[in-house]
């Protein structure tokens, strides 16, 4: 008898990037407006990249595997977790 297990997609969505409005923005110091800026810029140019892309599609792929293979995803995860665990612990 197999369960499926309901499996809830956690991963936060990317704020959206909204105008400012120009009585705050003149607040901000200048090198933090440029960093905001840059920032800005370079979060929505890896949104845009095949990285990003395939990010995604490898985490589509693990929630796949993991819903077609639970008790093996469980057992995996149990065990990597026993791994760090004794890793860490003998770091202290």
């Amino acid at each position: 008898m197999e369960q499926q297990i309901p499996i809830t997609d956690i991963t936060p969505e990317l704020p959206k990037v909204t105008k400012v409005t120009p009585t705050v923005r003149e607040e901000l110091p200048e090198p933090i407006r440029e960093v905001s800026e840059k920032v800005s810029k370079a979060i929505r140019e890896f949104q845009e990249s095949e990285t990003y892309e395939k990010i995604l599609n490898a985490k589509d792929k693990a929630g796949n595997y993991i819903k077609d293979n639970p008790v093996n995803s469980f057992f995996y995860a149990l065990g990597a977790g026993l791994f760090l665990g004794l890793i860490l612990k003998r770091n202290k």
